[in-house]
């Protein structure tokens, strides 16, 4: 699985093996959005989640059906990483197929904030990811905004000795209601040479009161794969 760590689900390896290529997915018809003309608190909201953390149940679509669930424990635990005081938080994975192989898998995860709950990286047993310079996460947004929120490395391990690859991390605020908003999350993975892998964009809905909602997940790979997943939360 490539891990996201700004709270996003990441699937991509996690669907690697399951999937293999295969067709493509789309995403469940929806309402058509009003576009909000007031301002989100970004920052607070991100804040709010990451220290209370949750639990969520998903629905799989696309090139493999089934159903999962994402469970971000609150950040909480007190650690240094990579120099940097802040919090730790684990996060486990568990998805269940219908027409994959295999039929079932899980996989955790422990992310790394600092003090402000900005996130700093990740580790788990075969990649380790850090955010060289720290994500750039705005006070507020308003529909129509865009913006990079930062770049992260990823090693084999936590010695960073041998370098796999690097996510960027971009975001897009979509038109929601009249008092909410969609923010999504847009994580393109590249390999060691360079190569996009994968394109996921994963939504939030936000409040004007800063509450932060996961919604959805759609990843698209690249390179080779036209294997393509929808989660809905």
């Amino acid at each position: 699985m490539k891990y996201t760590t700004l709270l996003t689900l990441a699937l991509s390896t996690a669907f690697l093996t399951a999937c293999g290529g295969g067709g493509g997915g789309e995403a469940p018809a929806a309402a058509a959005p009003v576009p909000s003309t007031v301002s989100f608190p970004l920052q607070s909201a991100f804040r709010a989640l990451v220290a209370s953390g949750y639990s969520k149940p998903f629905t799989i679509s696309g090139t493999c059906a089934g159903t999962g669930n994402v469970t971000y424990a609150p950040a909480t635990t007190a650690v240094t990483f990579e120099g940097v005081s802040g919090f730790s938080a684990a996060a486990t994975y568990t998805y269940n197929y219908t027409n994959c192989t295999p039929a079932s898998s899980a996989s955790t995860k422990t992310n790394y904030f600092d003090t402000n709950y900005i996130p700093r990286g990740y580790s788990t047993g075969s990649s380790y990811g850090v955010y060289l310079t720290p994500l750039t996460i705005p006070a507020t947004v308003t529909v129509g905004g865009t913006g990079v929120l930062g770049s992260l490395t990823e090693y084999t391990n936590s010695t960073k000795s041998t370098l796999s690859g690097r996510m960027d991390v971009s975001y897009v605020v979509e038109a929601d209601t009249a008092t909410t908003a969609i923010v999504n999350v847009i994580v393109k993975s590249y390999n060691v040479s360079g190569t996009l892998t994968s394109t996921e964009q994963d939504r939030y809905r936000i409040t004007t009161s800063g509450t932060m909602t996961l919604t959805s997940f759609d990843l698209q790979y690249a390179n080779g794969s036209t294997a393509h997943l929808v989660g809905t939360f």
